[in-house]
C-alpha cells in the first residue's frame, strides 16, 4: 500500500497529536510536504533535520481504516504530544484547495477529550507557508489554539492564513 494506517490506533493512553492536509473531500493525496516544530524546538515531517520528535510518524495515511478512498491525509502524527506552542511547515507545489486540520486527543479514550480545528485553504504555486497553534490539556480536555506569527492566539472563528516563508 501506498499508505500507512494512523498512528492514532496504537496510541490509546498518551496525548495523541495530528498535523494534516488532505484534498477538501479526502479522497486524494496533495501534493504538500508537511513538517512540524514542536514546543522543544524537535522537528518532524518533510524537510526534517535536527532533533526528531520522539514517538513520531510523518507520510501518507488514512485516517478511517474502514473509508480509505474518504480519509486519504498526509500528516505528522505525535504519541505522547507536550503541550505548547508548534509551528507547522506547509510546503505547497500547485494551485488547488485543501484543508490543514490539527487534531489532538488527550489519550483517556473519551471523545471529550478530543478536539479538531480544519481549516480551508489554497495553495498558490511554489511557496511555503507557517501555521502556528499551541497545544494545551487540562482536566481532561484538549484545547487547540491558532496563533499569529506573534505566538498571541487568534480570535474566536478567526482561522490562520498562509505567512509566506522566502524558500531558504
Amino acid at each position: 500500500a501506498a499508505y500507512s494506517q494512523s498512528l492514532r490506533f496504537s496510541c490509546f493512553d498518551d496525548p495523541f497529536l495530528s498535523v494534516s492536509v488532505s484534498a477538501p473531500q479526502g479522497d486524494s493525496f496533495v501534493n504538500i510536504g508537511l513538517g512540524l516544530v514542536n514546543p522543544d524546538g524537535r522537528s518532524a515531517g518533510s524537510r526534517q533535520h535536527g532533533r526528531s520528535i520522539p514517538r513520531s510518524q510523518y507520510g501518507r495515511i488514512v485516517q478511517i481504516p474502514s473509508l480509505p478512498k474518504m480519509s486519504k491525509a498526509v500528516a505528522v502524527e505525535i504519541c505522547g504530544a507536550m503541550p505548547g506552542a508548534y509551528l507547522i511547515s506547509v510546503s505547497e507545489h500547485g494551485n488547488f484547495d485543501y484543508r490543514l486540520t490539527v487534531s489532538g486527543d488527550d489519550g483517556t479514550r473519551s471523545n471529550e477529550g478530543n478536539e479538531t480545528q480544519p481549516v480551508n485553504l489554497h495553495a498558490d504555486g511554489d511557496r511555503m507557508c507557517h501555521f502556528r497553534f499551541n497545544f494545551r490539556m487540562a482536566k481532561g480536555k484538549v484545547a487547540i489554539q491558532w496563533l499569529d506569527n506573534t505566538g498571541h492566539p487568534l480570535a474566536f472563528a478567526e482561522f490562520p492564513t498562509c505567512e509566506s516563508v522566502p524558500r531558504a
